[in-house]
């Protein structure tokens, strides 16, 4: 796999999205009435029981990932470039490797906007370190992205894929759900460090690899007509 190739991927996306910002816009917008939301309606029970917050915030992310994710590779299949990207020296796994990357650094702005609205909106009393939360939360998103840009690529073609996205991707977020929501509630309701959430964080990173890997092996057969 060419790195330079895979940059140029997200950066030729990136370049689309910055002149259009219909995604990047409705993700912000999104996630941010979204955290609003959630603030009124259940801000009273995160103040009794601060572990519940990690699952909302999680919720805003989901959301908002599902909503947005697809697009990468939608946009190409509709203005037809897709094919003419394929036609070029480019592997199929150049291509699901670049367009992770730009669905990554959307969802990265995202979470730089969303996460401290949330603990402000939230009122969340933090105990532990923000800096390592947003970490984990970062770790946990890469994987998120991988997982949704991959299985993206396999209802490309399907006519009902905003109704398979979810129902496809719902059973391989399960894991990454239960592990990212237990390091956040220990990071921030119980003060947890690194070493504290060693097993957690060693599952994420186990979790994205083996992602990773089974995407990129299967790319060929996915993107294939």
């Amino acid at each position: 796999m060419n790195p330079k190739v895979v940059l140029w991927i997200a950066r030729k996306d990136l370049m689309v999205e910055l002149r259009s910002r219909h995604t990047l816009s409705f993700m912000l917008l999104f996630s941010s009435l979204s955290v609003v939301f959630f603030a009124r309606i259940a801000g009273g029970y995160v103040g009794l029981a601060p572990g519940i917050a990690p699952g909302y915030l999680w919720l805003v992310f989901l959301f908002t990932g599902m909503l947005g994710m697809g697009r990468a590779f939608l946009r190409e299949k509709e203005a037809g470039t897709l094919d003419a990207l394929r036609a070029m020296p480019v592997s199929a796994a150049e291509i699901l490797a670049g367009k992770a990357l730009y669905n990554f650094l959307l969802l990265f702005g995202v979470q730089c906007v969303v996460f401290p609205l949330f603990l402000v909106f939230m009122d969340l009393p933090v105990r532990g370190s923000l800096s390592l939360a947003f970490a984990v939360l970062t770790l946990s998103n890469l994987s998120f992205v991988v997982l949704s840009s991959a299985v993206s690529t396999l209802v490309l073609g399907a006519r009902a894929r905003e109704v398979l996205l979810p129902v496809l991707l719902m059973p391989l977020l399960f894991p990454l759900l239960v592990l990212s929501v237990s390091a956040l509630n220990r990071v921030l309701s119980e003060g947890a460090g690194v070493l504290d959430i060693e097993s957690e964080l060693r599952l994420l990173f186990a979790y994205t690899g083996v992602s990773s890997v089974i995407a990129l092996l299967t790319s060929e057969a996915a993107l294939q007509e």
